[in-house]
Order: C-alpha cells, then structure tokens, then sequence
C-alpha cells in the first residue's frame, strides 16, 4: 500500500494536503451553521473541494436539499444513491460516498485516488440494467469500506494515522479522514 517513509514524506509541509484540510475544515464547520440547500458559498466550496462540476442544477438542487434533510439524522450509502439517482438516472458512487462521509466522517469516501489507486476496487460495468448494476455498486462498496477499515485497523493503517498525528496534532479530524487525506495526496 503506502509505505511509512513515503507517508512521512507526503506529511511534510505539503501544500496540497494543507490547503485540502483547510477546505475540508471549512466545510465540516459550516455544515451545521447553515441551510447547505441554499447557501451559495458553501455550494461553491463543495462543489471544488470535492470535484462536482458539469451538473445539473437539478442535480445539485436535489443533492443539497438531500444533504441538508439527512445532516442531522444521517443517511446511508444506499439511500442517498437512489437520492441522487433520481436527480439523473446515473448511479453515483463517489458523489454518494462523499455526502454519507461529511453527514459521518467516520465512513470511507470512495475516490478514484483513494478507492482505485490504493486498494484496486473498480465500479461494475455499465453493460448490465440499472437495477442489477445499482446492487452490484453497494456490493463493491460495502467491500472497499471493509477493506479501508481493515487497513486503518492494521499496523501499518495506524502508523500511518500516528505519523499524521505527530505532524498535525488536535487536527480535528477522524482516523478515516487521516487516512483518506495520506492516501489522497499520495497520487
């Protein structure tokens, strides 16, 4: 996966992963200070923390209000894929991921970087009903976020989570959001 000696040099005065947390900060911060369905500013920074572009405003409308309706009481993977699946028709596993993760930051996002690149998971293929890809995508998730918090639990995951620690100490964030940003960076 990723050794100590890269991590530690990932964490060291790495401008990218300063500039993501700060971003990352600011959006936990103002996820219960405001309406998200409405506030333009934290729209924005959303959108660029997390690469949301090209998208309806049906889409967005419909993955804001969804966000602000479930920020207090939570929402599962499988819920909030249909959600978005019914802004667009398309099955959305990283986008989905990512509002499960900022409702709880305790769940894995699933990203290109993080998912692909480090533990090897692929989407399902597109040539199959929706219906069948849809339970075959909660399937592979499920399964990445088994194999993320296996890896966070080893000693290897917590090396890594001390390394980011000593470097970051009272950073804020959960041991996920540690290991997801070492990883992220790691690209």
């Amino acid at each position: 996966m990723l050794s100590v000696q890269k991590a530690e040099q990932l964490l060291s005065d790495n401008d990218k992963l300063l500039d993501g947390m700060n971003k990352y900060k600011q959006i936990m911060e103002a996820l219960h200070q405001t309406d998200v369905s409405a506030d333009a500013d934290f729209r924005r920074t959303f959108n660029r923390f997390f690469v949301m572009r090209s998208r309806t405003p049906l889409y967005y409308d419909k993955f804001y209000s969804f966000l602000e309706a479930r920020k207090n009481v939570g929402a599962t993977f499988e819920e909030t894929l249909e959600e978005l699946k019914s802004a667009n028709g398309k099955l959305e596993i990283s986008f989905s991921s990512k509002l499960v993760h900022v409702i709880d930051p305790t769940q894995p996002i699933w990203d290109r970087n993080v998912s692909v690149l480090h533990f090897g998971m692929k989407v399902p293929g597109y040539g199959k009903p929706i219906d069948i890809r849809q339970a075959e995508v909660v399937k592979v998730y499920h399964d990445y976020c088994r194999r993320f918090y296996e890896y966070l639990d080893s000693s290897e995951g917590q090396a890594l989570i001390r390394l980011f620690d000593d470097k970051y100490p009272n950073s804020g964030l959960t041991d996920v959001k540690k290991l997801d940003f070492i990883l992220w960076v790691d690209v």
